[in-house]
């Protein structure tokens, strides 16, 4: 069980993840080839508590289609596409461990062309962390619903403390959302609400991220995810 639950969110944390990259020393996302991000994980859910790692490695260029893009790889071998263009954009990741491995197309601007403190943007998520393991035979029940966010510009000027070290001048993003959502007689009508923020250190990328999903029913109320990084190499 534990290793199905493992599986069922590890390309959510890797979409999330995907967030942290672009081209110069300089820049909140870098995607220079070589540089390496390690990653620690704790994922809160109705049953409890789980530590993870994660671990990903830029690639630098390569092509998708015909069209240049950059890549990242993380340690299950699951490859990210990013353009970087108008703003810096995830189009997508393929996972290199299933038979006949296919490009999933998961487009999400990243970063808008214009990084400036109250800039907004648009975005959809999928709600991974309600869930939570019951009877009968442990049956996993989750609530999965499609939730708009809005996404904001909320500082430039950000410290953040993590295991990685201390990290100024910190880009942060805020995202927050809401919709009504049907989860079945286990649940029934209810509000689902994400309220997600990123931290992005200049030259470095991801250094910190904060989730929660929650609703009104107390049966699946809250789930919340931490992300901090703890190792970054330049090459």
């Amino acid at each position: 069980m534990i290793k199905s639950k493992k599986g069922y969110l590890i390309n959510f944390i890797l979409i999330l993840l995907c967030t942290a990259c672009v081209d110069d020393k300089d820049s909140y996302f870098p995607l220079t080839k070589g540089l390496k991000w390690q990653y620690d994980v704790a994922l809160i859910t109705r049953d409890g508590l789980s530590n993870q790692k994660y671990m990903f490695n830029s690639f630098g260029e390569g092509e998708l289609n015909g069209e240049p893009v950059f890549l990242r790889q993380s340690v299950d071998g699951t490859v990210s596409y990013y353009s970087n263009g108008s703003g810096t954009h995830y189009l997508g990741y393929k996972n290199s461990q299933t038979l006949n491995p296919e490009f999933n197309e998961y487009k999400q601007t990243i970063l808008p062309e214009d990084i400036s403190v109250g800039v907004k943007w648009e975005e959809e998520t999928v709600t991974k962390l309600l869930q939570k393991t019951g009877p009968p035979q442990k049956t996993l029940f989750k609530i999965i619903a499609k939730v708009p966010l809005e996404v904001k510009v909320e500082s430039l000027n950000e410290t953040v403390i993590v295991p990685a070290g201390k990290f100024e001048n910190c880009l942060k993003i805020s995202k927050t959302g809401s919709v009504f959502k049907d989860a079945g007689n286990y649940v029934g009508l209810t509000v689902v609400n994400v309220e997600q923020n990123n931290w992005y250190a200049p030259g470095v990328g991801l250094v910190k991220l904060e989730r929660t999903e929650t609703t009104q029913r107390q049966a699946l109320d809250k789930g919340s995810l931490l992300v901090e990084l703890t190792n970054f190499k330049s090459g």
